[in-house]
C-alpha cells in the first residue's frame, strides 16, 4: 500500500488491521503536526504557557492511545466525511492532554488522579469460545504489564511506556522508534531504555511471584 497516496480515512483504517512500519511512519507524519498543535493548546490552556517537553510527552501519549487495546480506536473508527480521521485526532488528543495535566496537578498534591479511557465500555459482551485460551491469557498479561508501567513510581515516564509498546506490541525495531517524531533517541538510546523497562518489570513480576508463593506472613 502506497499510503503516500491515500486519504488519511484509508490510512488509519490501514493501519487499524495492520502494523506495517511504512504505513504507521506515514500515519505518524501526517497526524504529528495536528496533534503538537492541540497539546499546543491545551499547554497554554493549564499552565499560560508552553514547554516543549511537555507537548511532546501529550504527542507521544496520543500516538500510544491509538495503539491501545490492540489499536482499538483505529479499528473502531467509522469515516463520516472526507479527513474525519483528523476530528476523531482532535478529540483524543484534547483527552489526553487534559488527562497529561490532571495528573501533573494531582502529582502535585501528592494525590492520585483517576482517568476514564475514551473506550471503555460499562459491559464487554463477546460470545463464549470466540477467543481461544492463548488469547486470553496474552490479553491479560499485556494488561498487567501495562497496568505496572502505569503504576511505576517515577522510575517510569509515559515515554517508556511508549517505547516498551510500540516495540512489543506494534513491532517497531529501534532504529524505526528512533525515526519517529519527538522520540529524541537515538537508536542505541531505545535499546538501552528498553532494556532499562525489561529489566525492572522483570523484577516486579518476580516479585509479585514471591509474594504470592509465600503468602501472608512468609
Amino acid at each position: 500500500m502506497e499510503s503516500f497516496q491515500t486519504s488519511i480515512n484509508d490510512l488509519a483504517k490501514a493501519c487499524a488491521r495492520s502494523a506495517d512500519a511504512a504505513e504507521w511512519a506515514e500515519l505518524l507524519r501526517r497526524c504529528a503536526p495536528l496533534v503538537s498543535l492541540v497539546a499546543l493548546r491545551v499547554c497554554r490552556l493549564w499552565t499560560n504557557r508552553t514547554q516543549s517537553a511537555m507537548v511532546d510527552d501529550i504527542v507521544q501519549e496520543v500516538f500510544l492511545k491509538l495503539c491501545d487495546q490492540e489499536r482499538r480506536i483505529l479499528r473502531e473508527f467509522e469515516p463520516r466525511g472526507e479527513d474525519s480521521f483528523l476530528g476523531l485526532l482532535r478529540v483524543v488528543a484534547t483527552s489526553v492532554g487534559n488527562d497529561y495535566f490532571r495528573r501533573q496537578s494531582s502529582m502535585k498534591r501528592g494525590g492520585k488522579v483517576v482517568t476514564s479511557s475514551l473506550n471503555d465500555d460499562s459491559v464487554t459482551s463477546q460470545s463464549a469460545g470466540t477467543r481461544q485460551t492463548g488469547h486470553v491469557l496474552q490479553a491479560v498479561l499485556l494488561s498487567q504489564l501495562d497496568q505496572k508501567l502505569r503504576s511505576a513510581p517515577g522510575v517510569m515516564g509515559e515515554r517508556d511506556r511508549v517505547l516498551f509498546w510500540l516495540y512489543y506490541r506494534q513491532g517497531f525495531t529501534a532504529e524505526e522508534i528512533a525515526a519517529l517524531p519527538g522520540a529524541a533517541l537515538t537508536a542505541k538510546g531505545v535499546e538501552s531504555a528498553l532494556r532499562r523497562i525489561a529489566i525492572w518489570l522483570r523484577n516486579q513480576v518476580e516479585g509479585a511471584n514471591l509474594e504470592v508463593q509465600s503468602g501472608p506472613g512468609g
